[in-house]
């Protein structure tokens, strides 16, 4: 019952922290610009674009097996640039309340798996504490500054972000580490 008590209220709090870290303090906004000439760049969008997904450019179709020359000749055109990544999808959504919920829904079930491994240990208070911070920024590590490295994420959302997971995940471990005990240690250990 501890762990399910653990994993909402973390949760919660992780759920709320992203609203005053977004809202608020605008930490999870650092770095967006808005689109110069944005009606032109949308326009060009929804002329050429039809389907939702994950485009990469300069790209190049790896799955057609490119020669050596159509690689070589993708290398110049990623050096010369612009590169980016878009994600797109070419319909409105009016889905905020989805949306939310499914934030606060992912935000519990993060803090179940924490709260199940913090549950494993024979950690103090400050133990606990740490190793879900500690999650935190391993997730941003092994996630958001691959983003930097691989995709050019800005410096400024980059580290926006990891200030923001750390945080989230330190507010979240203090619920978890007040509602989780380590177990009893049995006599023949």
């Amino acid at each position: 019952m501890r762990l399910i008590l653990a994993a909402i209220l973390g949760g919660i709090v992780m759920f709320v922290w992203g609203f005053v870290s977004h809202e608020v303090l605008q930490i999870g906004n650092m770095g967006m610009k808005m689109l110069p000439n944005e009606a032109a760049v949308v326009e060009g969008l929804k002329t050429n674009i039809n389907e939702p997904g994950y485009y990469f450019f300069p790209g190049i179709d790896k799955k057609s097996n490119p020669s050596a020359e159509e690689q070589a000749a993708w290398v110049e055109k990623y050096k010369a640039g612009p590169t980016g990544i878009l994600i797109y999808h070419p319909t409105g959504q009016d889905g905020m309340m989805r949306m939310l919920g499914t934030e606060l829904a992912s935000n519990i079930l993060a803090c179940l798996i924490v709260a199940f491994l913090l549950s494993m240990g024979m950690f103090s208070f400050f133990g606990r504490l740490i190793s879900a911070t500690l999650i935190g920024l391993t997730g941003w590590i092994s996630i958001v500054v691959s983003y930097w490295n691989w995709y050019r994420f800005p410096d400024t959302v980059v580290l926006a972000e990891g200030a923001d997971q750390v945080i989230g995940w330190f507010l979240a471990g203090l619920v978890i580490a007040i509602i989780i005990r380590p177990k009893a240690v049995p006599a023949d250990a």
